[in-house]
Protein backbone atom coordinates (compact mmCIF):
# COMPACT_ATOMS: atom_id res chain seq x y z
CA UNK A 1 0.00 0.00 0.00
CA UNK A 2 2.42 2.36 0.87
CA UNK A 3 4.30 1.82 -2.74
CA UNK A 4 1.32 2.22 -4.16
CA UNK A 5 0.70 5.77 -2.67
CA UNK A 6 4.46 7.23 -2.94
CA UNK A 7 4.05 5.87 -7.06
CA UNK A 8 0.96 8.04 -6.99
CA UNK A 9 2.76 10.74 -5.91
CA UNK A 10 5.46 10.89 -7.68
CA UNK A 11 3.15 10.24 -10.42
CA UNK A 12 1.58 13.23 -9.71
CA UNK A 13 4.67 15.34 -9.25
CA UNK A 14 5.38 13.85 -12.94
CA UNK A 15 1.99 15.25 -14.47
CA UNK A 16 2.41 18.96 -12.93
CA UNK A 17 6.31 19.01 -14.38
CA UNK A 18 5.12 17.93 -17.59
CA UNK A 19 2.72 20.72 -17.39
CA UNK A 20 5.10 23.24 -16.33
CA UNK A 21 7.26 21.99 -19.04
CA UNK A 22 4.55 22.53 -21.61
CA UNK A 23 3.89 26.43 -20.43
CA UNK A 24 7.11 26.90 -20.08
CA UNK A 25 8.29 26.12 -23.92
CA UNK A 26 4.96 27.32 -25.19
CA UNK A 27 5.57 30.53 -26.81
CA UNK A 28 3.06 33.25 -25.19
CA UNK A 29 0.94 31.03 -22.91
CA UNK A 30 3.34 32.15 -20.09
CA UNK A 31 3.37 36.15 -19.94
CA UNK A 32 6.81 38.22 -19.78
CA UNK A 33 7.03 40.69 -17.15
CA UNK A 34 9.85 43.13 -17.76
CA UNK A 35 10.76 40.75 -20.78
CA UNK A 36 11.73 37.43 -18.70
CA UNK A 37 10.03 34.64 -18.05
CA UNK A 38 10.09 32.69 -15.09
CA UNK A 39 11.96 29.33 -14.78
CA UNK A 40 9.15 27.30 -14.08
CA UNK A 41 11.00 23.95 -13.68
CA UNK A 42 12.85 25.66 -10.86
CA UNK A 43 10.11 26.71 -8.92
CA UNK A 44 8.50 23.02 -9.07
CA UNK A 45 12.12 20.95 -8.77
CA UNK A 46 12.42 23.17 -5.59
CA UNK A 47 8.96 23.14 -4.08
CA UNK A 48 8.69 19.34 -4.58
CA UNK A 49 12.39 19.29 -2.47
CA UNK A 50 10.61 20.48 0.32
CA UNK A 51 8.34 18.14 0.80
CA UNK A 52 11.02 15.03 -0.21
CA UNK A 53 13.89 12.97 1.35
CA UNK A 54 16.83 13.70 -0.74
CA UNK A 55 16.80 10.84 -3.41
CA UNK A 56 13.32 11.75 -4.94
CA UNK A 57 14.08 15.62 -4.65
CA UNK A 58 17.41 14.55 -6.60
CA UNK A 59 16.26 12.36 -8.88
CA UNK A 60 13.24 15.15 -9.45
CA UNK A 61 15.76 17.93 -9.59
CA UNK A 62 17.91 15.86 -12.23
CA UNK A 63 14.26 15.41 -14.43
CA UNK A 64 13.81 19.91 -14.62
CA UNK A 65 17.44 20.32 -14.99
CA UNK A 66 17.41 17.82 -17.87
CA UNK A 67 14.00 19.80 -19.04
CA UNK A 68 15.33 23.14 -18.24
CA UNK A 69 18.85 22.24 -20.73
CA UNK A 70 16.71 21.32 -23.54
CA UNK A 71 14.40 24.58 -23.42
CA UNK A 72 17.42 26.79 -23.03
CA UNK A 73 20.06 28.01 -25.17
CA UNK A 74 22.70 27.65 -22.93
CA UNK A 75 25.08 24.39 -22.43
CA UNK A 76 23.31 21.06 -22.22
CA UNK A 77 23.87 19.53 -18.74
CA UNK A 78 24.58 23.04 -16.58
CA UNK A 79 20.81 23.24 -14.74
CA UNK A 80 20.91 19.53 -14.43
CA UNK A 81 23.77 19.93 -12.42
CA UNK A 82 22.92 23.00 -10.62
CA UNK A 83 18.63 22.08 -10.27
CA UNK A 84 20.05 18.65 -9.19
CA UNK A 85 22.37 19.95 -6.43
CA UNK A 86 20.00 22.85 -5.20
CA UNK A 87 17.88 20.39 -4.35
CA UNK A 88 19.75 17.47 -2.78
CA UNK A 89 20.89 20.58 -0.64
CA UNK A 90 17.44 21.91 0.36
CA UNK A 91 16.09 18.38 1.35
CA UNK A 92 18.83 17.64 3.50
CA UNK A 93 19.29 21.14 5.12
CA UNK A 94 15.42 20.25 5.77
CA UNK A 95 15.58 17.06 7.19
CA UNK A 96 18.61 17.44 9.17
CA UNK A 97 19.58 21.12 10.02
CA UNK A 98 16.55 23.27 9.44
CA UNK A 99 12.73 23.34 10.68
CA UNK A 100 10.64 22.27 7.62
CA UNK A 101 8.01 25.35 7.10
CA UNK A 102 7.38 27.81 4.71
CA UNK A 103 9.23 30.30 5.53
CA UNK A 104 12.53 27.95 5.84
CA UNK A 105 11.60 26.51 2.41
CA UNK A 106 10.92 29.80 0.40
CA UNK A 107 14.38 31.38 1.96
CA UNK A 108 16.06 28.02 0.38
CA UNK A 109 14.20 28.69 -2.81
CA UNK A 110 14.90 32.42 -2.82
CA UNK A 111 18.50 31.87 -2.36
CA UNK A 112 18.56 29.01 -5.15
CA UNK A 113 16.77 31.31 -7.42
CA UNK A 114 19.36 33.91 -6.89
CA UNK A 115 22.41 31.14 -7.58
CA UNK A 116 21.27 29.12 -10.58
CA UNK A 117 19.98 32.42 -12.52
CA UNK A 118 22.86 34.20 -11.42
CA UNK A 119 25.29 31.87 -12.98
CA UNK A 120 23.46 30.87 -15.83
CA UNK A 121 24.10 35.11 -16.49
CA UNK A 122 27.72 34.79 -15.23
CA UNK A 123 28.51 32.23 -18.01
CA UNK A 124 26.26 32.56 -20.76
CA UNK A 125 26.46 36.48 -20.94
CA UNK A 126 29.22 37.96 -19.00
CA UNK A 127 31.78 35.26 -20.11
CA UNK A 128 31.10 35.25 -24.05
CA UNK A 129 32.06 38.77 -23.43
CA UNK A 130 28.40 40.88 -24.38
CA UNK A 131 28.63 44.05 -23.50
CA UNK A 132 25.50 46.32 -21.55
CA UNK A 133 26.01 43.72 -18.66
CA UNK A 134 24.82 45.92 -16.02
CA UNK A 135 21.68 46.90 -18.06
CA UNK A 136 20.71 43.35 -19.56
CA UNK A 137 20.74 41.94 -15.66
CA UNK A 138 18.63 44.49 -14.35
CA UNK A 139 16.03 44.31 -16.59
CA UNK A 140 16.23 40.84 -18.20
CA UNK A 141 17.48 38.39 -15.40
CA UNK A 142 16.73 40.15 -12.04
CA UNK A 143 13.00 40.26 -13.37
CA UNK A 144 13.64 36.67 -14.11
CA UNK A 145 15.09 36.11 -10.64
CA UNK A 146 11.90 37.52 -8.83
CA UNK A 147 9.47 36.01 -11.23
CA UNK A 148 10.86 32.37 -10.72
CA UNK A 149 10.75 32.93 -7.24
CA UNK A 150 7.11 34.49 -6.93
CA UNK A 151 6.19 31.29 -8.34
CA UNK A 152 7.69 29.07 -5.58
CA UNK A 153 4.78 30.70 -3.61
CA UNK A 154 2.06 29.03 -5.33
CA UNK A 155 3.77 25.86 -5.96
CA UNK A 156 5.01 25.60 -2.82
CA UNK A 157 1.33 24.63 -1.79
CA UNK A 158 0.48 22.84 -4.70
CA UNK A 159 2.86 20.59 -3.50
CA UNK A 160 2.33 20.44 0.17
CA UNK A 161 -1.75 19.68 -1.06
CA UNK A 162 -0.38 16.56 -3.02
CA UNK A 163 2.47 15.11 -0.34
CA UNK A 164 -0.23 15.51 2.68
CA UNK A 165 -3.34 14.48 1.19
CA UNK A 166 -1.16 11.47 -0.39
CA UNK A 167 0.91 11.36 2.88
CA UNK A 168 -2.41 10.91 5.60
CA UNK A 169 -3.80 8.17 3.77
CA UNK A 170 -0.31 5.73 4.52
Amino acid sequence: MKNRLNALRYGAYSIELLLLFTAQATPGLVPEIFGAKPVLLLSAALTISAFESSMPAMIFGLVCGILCDFSSTGALGFFSLLITAACYAQASLLKNFMVRNFLNSIFICFCACVVIIGLYFVFFYIFPGFGGVGYYFVNHYLSRIIYTFVCCIPLYFLNMLLFKQIRAKQ
